[in-house]
């Protein structure tokens, strides 16, 4: 019994000593708190969708504890905020206790209204503290832009104009025998893995300073050049007479999957455009038609050009760029080629992997860059000998492995500029600026007869004022900054 008695007078000691330092509240005349910062900013968010979660701290600068009387949001029930102060939700918190040089979190959201405007608007509101009769607060601030919202529509033939931009949710289609047209400017933007599938005609048409849009949603500054927040655009087979002419598409999970589809016009042209920041694959196409020119094809986590099952395709004034700085490690060469696919069948009731053979009749790439991080930037995978896959790389500059590639079969090489020490001498990989600087050996290298046939690089400029084009999606001119 004594020694029962001794335990209980013992927590109640220690429960007083606890009460008492809980009292020692600092009670000073305009003793307050200090926050971590004094504005919280979102970035662009679309109405009627919730942001991304920030928080900021409030610290005790005191040896004693120290009450904040009341914590509110300055609008209180209208604003659109909504606050959550240690786990808790709510607008308006009361006697929160704050340990010596200690802190607690305020985590921060909001969802904006449509504004029924173009333009954005700036939405603003305040988290007030009160302490010890001295008033301080974090402003809050998110500007609101509307957005046409698409959620698993099937599209009939219309055309998509730069007014306010366009939100898809899960899912989108264009139906067979209709045409998406979307016009210069145009801001197209994805919800985490939504994917774009055409089954009749997309004719996405930008401008040189109005490319035209795709990427995902995640409009802060940190995910600008993120892999895989959306899917991508998918034409799916039956698709035809698509065109992507300055576009810039980045950020999926894969850039372009262009299914079979085998006639006298190209499935997919693509021109003077941007596709880059992609898990997977820059192009996908399989036993398709494809023509390209004056594009770029930078960091994709797979082949930035995968050609397969056979299939017609053309490549001319392309810079593929592939260093993938990601994780996992790319292991794919950035152009790929084959003739064939695999499939499983049941004979005599075993399951038995069987292979398509498809004729590649073309795979021709003329005064293109292929550079990245790999020994060799291409893999040539053909069925057998005797099956038919006519490739040709001419007047390109190159990441090729001789020792994998006899690089003096001029069937398939010519005149190529493999390899060379200095690399292509980009102006700079980091910001993704692929022109030439002046030391570049891709200068004057290009096949003329191709600079006639595509005389204007990605930015507009002759290619052919200084006699021979250069090689890659642009040409350099004369005054440009070299880089050290």
């Amino acid at each position: 019994m004594r020694l029962i008695r001794n335990l209980l007078l013992s927590l109640l000691m220690i429960f007083a000593v606890m009460s008492c330092e809980k009292d020692r509240f600092i009670t000073v005349q305009n003793a307050g708190i200090r926050f971590s910062m004094d504005t919280l900013y979102f970035d662009t968010v679309f109405t009627t969708l919730g942001t991304v979660t920030k928080s900021f701290t409030i610290h005790n600068p005191y040896k004693e504890y120290i009450e904040v009387s009341r914590l509110y949001l300055g609008k209180g029930q209208k604003s659109i905020y909504r606050i959550n102060v240690d786990g808790i939700p709510g607008t308006n918190f009361n006697n929160i206790e704050i340990p010596p040089k200690d802190s607690i979190y305020v985590f921060v959201e909001a969802t904006l209204d449509p504004n029924n405007s173009d333009g954005l608007l700036l939405q603003q509101d305040s988290v007030v503290a009160e302490t010890n009769g001295k008033i301080q607060d974090v402003d809050l601030m998110a500007w609101g832009q509307d957005v046409h919202i698409i959620r698993g529509k099937h599209l009939t033939s219309q055309t998509w104009v730069n007014d306010k931009p366009y939100l898809i949710i899960d899912s989108a289609f264009v139906d067979s025998s209709h045409t998406l047209t979307i016009s210069p400017g145009v801001r197209v933007y994805f919800h985490k893995s939504a994917v774009f599938f055409i089954r009749g005609t997309l004719r996405a048409e930008g401008l040189t300073d109005m490319p035209v849009l795709f990427r995902g949603d995640r409009l802060e500054q940190m995910y600008q050049d993120i892999p895989g927040q959306w899917g991508g655009l998918y034409f799916q087979a039956g698709s035809h007479d698509n065109v992507l002419n300055n576009v810039d598409l980045r950020c999926g999970n894969f850039g372009v999957v262009v299914d079979t589809f085998m006639n006298a016009n190209p499935t997919l042209t693509v021109s003077n455009s941007f596709i880059g920041h992609v898990s997977s694959f820059g192009i996908l196409a399989r036993g398709s038609t494809v023509r390209g020119w004056n594009t770029v094809f930078t960091e994709c986590g797979q082949s930035a050009i995968a050609l397969i099952y056979g299939g017609s395709y053309e490549f001319y004034h392309c810079t593929v760029a592939n260093r993938w700085p990601y994780n996992p490690i790319r292991q794919t060469p950035s152009v790929f080629l084959n003739n064939y696919y695999p499939y499983n069948d049941t004979i005599n009731g075993f399951v038995r992997t069987l292979y398509e053979v498809r004729d590649l009749d073309k795979a021709y790439f003329g005064n293109c860059i292929i550079w990245g991080s790999l020994s060799s930037e291409l893999y040539v995978d053909k069925y057998s000998p005797e099956s038919v896959m006519n490739y040709k790389f001419e007047n390109c500059l190159t990441k090729f492995n001789p020792d994998s590639l006899d690089l003096s079969d001029t069937e398939h090489y010519v005149d190529l500029v493999n390899n060379p020490v200095q690399g292509p001498r980009f102006v700079s990989w980091e910001d993704y600026d692929f022109e030439l600087d002046t030391l570049s050996p891709a200068q004057n290298a290009g096949l003329y007869s191709i600079g006639t046939a595509y005389p204007f690089d990605k930015n507009d400029v002759n290619r052919l004022q200084y006699g021979k084009p250069d090689i890659g999606a642009y040409e350099r001119v004369d005054g440009q900054a070299p880089v050290n």
